[in-house]
């Protein structure tokens, strides 16, 4: 296109010398000042192109770091609701248990059959372990501000410290749980809990150290889920990665 241009300059600039109504110096610095312009509108259309190549590129890159970021926190959220659940089972049978207390010497047998449920439904178990492929791919790379969405950026900057505070909380009730809850009832129950079995140490249950326990758990899980308000904001900010991390919106 600008070869076009500089022929037709070149013959106006010509026409005009023959028909004398321009001078030769005229001619030169119109021939020279029309080549500064084809110059500088060359340069800015080759920017203009480069610029466009360039922000396509990050485009497509951004798109595709965006999906795998949704599908990646969908599948987080499917994990940490079923982790949830664990601890609300833990949660409500510790309360059911503390409910009895203080349990009788002889308790009636549909107690004991209850209770063997409420102690074997009690220990939880699971805990939030997060897939963190895209967070950790973005930050090795320092690629945080290839996300053009600043709320976003902000959400996947800060999500490692967020599962950490989470964490910490799910940690203490799991060291608690192996170390002392468990610890104690596997010197006084079979791991079924079957109270049928003489082996069971029934006075175990009636001891100041067994409620004390149940109320730990208790306590400790309700930390988790509630208290300590981390769960909250950890499924807000979870809630709003995948709102935002959506090709349709």
């Amino acid at each position: 296109m600008i070869k076009i241009f500089q022929k037709t300059r070149y013959a106006l600039i010509k026409k005009n010398s023959l028909t004398g109504r321009t001078g030769n110096t005229r001619k030169y610095l119109k021939y020279a000042f029309g080549e500064i312009l084809l110059v500088v509108l060359g340069i800015l259309i080759a920017l203009q192109i480069s610029n466009w190549n360039q922000n396509r590129k990050k485009y497509n890159k951004e798109t595709s770091i965006l999906v795998t970021i949704h599908k990646e926190f969908k599948d987080n959220k499917t994990q940490l609701e079923r982790v949830v659940k664990t601890h609300q089972i833990a949660l409500l049978n510790c309360a059911k248990i503390i409910d009895l207390f203080p349990i009788k010497t002889k308790p009636k047998p549909q107690i004991l059959d209850s209770l063997s449920i409420y102690l074997w439904e009690s220990y939880g178990g699971y805990t939030f372990d997060p897939s963190q492929t895209s967070i950790n791919a973005l930050s090795s790379t320092s690629s945080f501000d290839i996300i053009s969405n600043i709320t976003l950026r902000d959400l996947l900057i800060s999500w490692n410290d967020l599962i950490k505070d989470y964490q910490e909380e799910e940690r203490t009730s799991k060291e608690f749980t192996i170390n002392q809850y468990n610890g104690y009832l596997s010197k006084h129950f079979d791991f079924r809990f079957n109270f049928k079995d003489p082996r069971n140490n029934m006075k175990a249950l009636q001891s100041l150290e067994f409620e004390f326990l149940i109320k730990n758990k208790y306590d400790l899980t309700d930390q988790i889920l509630h208290s300590s308000g981390e769960l909250k904001t950890l499924r807000e900010n979870l809630n709003k990665i995948i709102e935002l991390s959506d090709a349709k919106n």
